[in-house]
């Protein structure tokens, strides 16, 4: 190798490694949960639908495709338990995340990250644990990110009947 090779080599590691642990923080929590954000944030409203949040951007690239929103109300929700649904689920959406649109909405996250940018990643369901805003921020990981759940479920709901 020579040392040119070399150079471009280690200068590239090193820009990897810059990138790999970015100056932001990202967040994740339910609009519900938002009154304990007492920290500069851009706030990533990413739903298809819903009311709108106060000083928030709606990202719909980051949220579930209609087909497979429409298939989790009219055949898994309230209809069978998080442990049926939740793998059809999850293996659909990252799927979907894979899609151009989804990359590129990504790429915008990670790009305010890197310049130092809190984000919070925000939707209206309940539990974090069976939401899409988990897997959209576990997404970062590999990337040296971890996603803080700002409105965690801290008591396993028991059913009674």
């Amino acid at each position: 190798m020579n040392f040119l090779s070399e150079w471009l080599e280690r200068r590239c590691s090193d820009l990897n490694n810059k990138y790999l642990d970015p100056p932001g923080d990202l967040y994740t929590c339910n609009a519900s949960g938002l009154h304990k954000v007492n920290f500069k944030a851009d706030l990533l409203l990413i739903t298809r639908a819903g009311f709108e949040i106060k000083n928030a951007e709606i990202i719909r690239d980051l949220s579930p495709s209609p087909d497979l929103f429409q298939t989790y109300l009219q055949e898994w929700k309230d209809k069978l338990d998080y442990e049926e649904w939740w793998p059809l689920y999850e293996k659909r959406f990252l799927k979907e995340l894979e899609w151009d649109t989804r990359v590129k909405a990504l790429r915008e996250v990670y790009k305010r990250l890197i310049v130092g940018r809190n984000v919070i990643l925000i939707c209206f369901c309940k539990d974090h644990r069976y939401c899409h805003r988990k897997l959209v921020g576990d997404f970062f990981s590999k990337y040296g990110v971890e996603a803080k759940e700002l409105n965690p479920v801290e008591v396993e709901q028991v059913k009674l009947f």
